[in-house]
C-alpha cells in the first residue's frame, strides 16, 4: 500500500518584544502524519499516537482531518485518504501542535496525490 509521511516542527511565537509578529520553527520536536488512500472518499483517521486518547478521532473535529479535507476539496479530489498521526508535541504546550498536525497532514496528502499544490503567499 502506498503511503506518504510528513513531519511538521514545533513553532515558538511571542518572541521578546515582537509578540505574535516574531516567531520561528524548531528543528524538533514535531508531529508526523502518514497518509494512505482510503477505499471510500473523504478523510478518516486510523489512529493517533502520543495524545493519551485526548484528541478527536473524527476527522471533521481534528485539525489534521479538517486540513486534509480542505485540500481534497480544493483539488476536487474524489479519492479518500486515511491519516495516522504521531504527536511528538505535548498537548497544550504552546508549541503549535494543532498547526503542526494540520500542516503535516496537508503535505502528506499532497505528496500522496502527487498534486504539487502551489503555496499561497
Amino acid at each position: 500500500m502506498e503511503s506518504v509521511t510528513a513531519f511538521a516542527p514545533a513553532t515558538v511565537s511571542n518572541v521578546a518584544c515582537g509578540f505574535d509578529v516574531l516567531g520561528f520553527a524548531l528543528h524538533e520536536p514535531g508531529d508526523e502524519v502518514t497518509a494512505t488512500f482510503a477505499p471510500a472518499g473523504g478523510v478518516q483517521i486510523a489512529g493517533i499516537a502520543g495524545d493519551g486518547g485526548r484528541l478527536p478521532r473524527e476527522a471533521a473535529k481534528n485539525t489534521a482531518g479538517i486540513a486534509a479535507q480542505a485540500l481534497l476539496d480544493t483539488l476536487g479530489e474524489r479519492r479518500g485518504v486515511v491519516l495516522t498521526i504521531r504527536k511528538g508535541l505535548p498537548l497544550s504546550s504552546g508549541l503549535g501542535g494543532s498547526a503542526a498536525s494540520a500542516v503535516a497532514a496537508v503535505v502528506a496528502v499532497d505528496g500522496l496525490l502527487r498534486a504539487r499544490t502551489a503555496r499561497r503567499r
